[in-house]
């Protein structure tokens, strides 16, 4: 078995070289090629390319999965470069270039000069680390990967060792200076677990203990700035600040820092890939509430709402909070912050459903869409009740106002001026 398993890492080393030679990346253009050919039709795209190159089988699969891999990096991170080389687990744990181009020019901006990344994968941090004129180390356990990493990070230092081993970690650490960064993103989806039925993507485990390296290595390394990517509903020890990210109102990761100026902060970014970047950073008080619906009603991005930076938000925009078990402010004004997404109210909707349609026939509402985040009821559910078919244009918002739940027909969200 010994001698089974050697042959088959040594065909992955060799394969992975072979992507990162010319010759590699000349195959994975002509499947690229080959795929826009041959669109959703795998068979035809694999003929296409063997009849353009003499491959082997298991070079020209392997080319054809590279091509699809960075049609999804693409599509699903905006990882726009066609040069890189990808893994499927690996582009799982992707970090949007926005979001580490960001980050990474923070700590140049701090007048930070080198950081050492221990869980460097696929190295997109790393690569954004470098884009922001940093010195990087990187460091990568698998084989395969880090030839990857080499290829996509040539101007980083690659070191291939587990940053786990205390040894090697000693070494690491060693010579750098105090305001120097350790970069770590653990791994939390394991690819040998089950998958989710309908993405085929590893599940998250959300037990920190059970990350890779786990929660409580990461906060044992002993240097004076630590900072890891982490998931979203992660709650940071005593002491680390946190940054939640969200991308067009998605929230995508919060990044953790165990040095901090003053006190220990929670902040929320806002990042419109077609506008804007907001931050809001919470001042430790409750929103300002109201037991009454105002002419307007503001979603709440999730990234404030995980920072609790909800009560600074609320005060800065004039807005106030219909109630703790709700995500909506509500006010006399439409607000532009871009954390916050404008709906006009139309009518507060009768409790009972007859009722109810009949208003909606009178304002001759068809179809619309339901946010009832706030509620146990789903939207089919609600739209089954109102005799609605689901469309754009009106929503129906079902939340609670003053203690007692709502249904709120509410024009379509207002583009910010």
């Amino acid at each position: 078995m010994t001698d089974q398993n050697g042959r088959v890492d040594d065909e992955r080393r060799d394969r992975a070289a072979w992507l990162a030679s010319p010759g590699g990346r000349a195959a994975v253009a002509a499947a690229a090629d080959a795929r826009q050919k041959a669109p959703g039709d795998a068979l035809r795209a694999g003929s296409l390319l063997r009849g353009t190159l003499d491959l082997p089988s298991d070079l020209a699969a392997a080319a054809l999965e590279q091509a699809e891999l960075a049609e999804t990096a693409a599509l699903r991170h905006g990882i726009a470069e066609t040069s890189l080389l990808f893994t499927r687990d690996g582009l799982e744990a992707a970090t949007r270039p926005v979001v580490a181009d960001r980050r990474a020019q923070a700590l140049a901006r701090g007048g930070v000069r080198r950081v050492v990344d221990l869980t460097a994968g696929l190295g997109f941090d790393a690569a954004a680390f470098l884009r922001a004129g940093l010195q990087v180390t990187c460091v990568e356990r698998d084989p395969v990967i880090a030839t990857f990493l080499r290829h996509n990070c040539p101007d980083a230092t690659v070191i291939e060792a587990d940053a786990t081993d205390p040894e090697v970690l000693a070494s690491l650490l060693t010579g750098l200076e105090p305001t120097d960064i350790v970069f770590i993103d653990p791994a939390r989806r394991d690819p040998s677990a089950a998958r989710d039925g309908h993405t085929a993507r590893a599940r998250p485990e959300r037990d920190p203990e059970r990350w890779s390296p786990p929660w409580s290595w990461v906060e044992g390394i002993e240097h004076p700035r630590v900072m890891a990517k982490v998931a979203p509903s992660f709650t940071p020890p005593p002491g680390w600040s946190a940054e939640w990210v969200s991308v067009d109102r998605t929230m995508v990761e919060c990044t953790v820092r165990s040095w901090v100026a003053d006190a220990p902060r929670r902040t929320a970014v806002v990042i419109e890939l077609a506008g804007s970047t907001a931050q809001v950073e919470a001042d430790g008080d409750d929103a300002p509430l109201t037991d009454s619906l105002g002419p307007w009603l503001h979603e709440i991005d999730p990234a404030v709402v995980q920072a609790d930076a909800l009560g600074a938000l609320a005060r800065s925009e004039g807005l106030a909070w219909l109630g703790p078990r709700t995500t909506w402010l509500t006010g006399d004004h439409r607000s532009t912050h871009p954390a916050l997404r404008g709906h006009e109210v139309i009518s507060d909707l009768p409790g009972n459903d007859r009722q109810a349609r009949r208003q909606l026939a009178d304002l001759g509402v068809t179809a619309a869409t339901v946010k009832s985040r706030d509620a146990s009821v789903g939207p089919r559910e609600v739209l089954r009740a109102l005799g609605l078919r689901e469309g754009p244009g009106q929503a129906v918002v079902v939340t609670t106002v003053a203690g007692r739940q709502h249904r709120v027909l509410v024009g379509p969200a207002q583009p910010r001026s």
